[in-house]
């Protein structure tokens, strides 16, 4: 399935994994340490496309429209990984929970390389 559905009093509203991807790439380079989503290969590729990093996070749904993120990330050499993860993980949650009022169960973070 490849939207998450909400119900409100009008009807329903359906929201597409590119959504969801859209709000987790947004929140992730908002952090401090965070260099870009994906591999530096990988940006190269998508920018000659013109295509957006956000296709690079994996998004999937549960039982009960459960969210489960795998984001891709390149940190900033010299950064506290753990602390640029946490931080990134903080973001992505409190975005998802403000614009789509639900938390996601798993956001998993996959440190691919650093840069300076």
């Amino acid at each position: 399935m490849d939207m998450h559905a909400n119900k409100i009093e009008a009807g329903s509203v359906k929201i597409h994994k590119n959504v969801i991807a859209s709000i987790a790439a947004f929140a992730a380079l908002e952090i401090t340490g965070v260099k870009h989503i994906g591999k530096p290969s990988c940006i190269a590729f998508l920018e000659f496309f013109g295509l957006k990093a956000s296709r690079l996070i994996k998004v999937e749904f549960g039982r009960n429209d459960e969210i489960r993120l795998e984001v891709p990330l390149v940190v900033a050499y010299g950064c506290t990984i753990a602390s640029v993860v946490e931080s990134v993980q903080d973001n992505i949650r409190r975005s998802l929970e403000k614009m789509l009022d639900k938390s996601p169960r798993d956001i998993r973070i996959n440190v691919q390389g650093i840069e300076k």
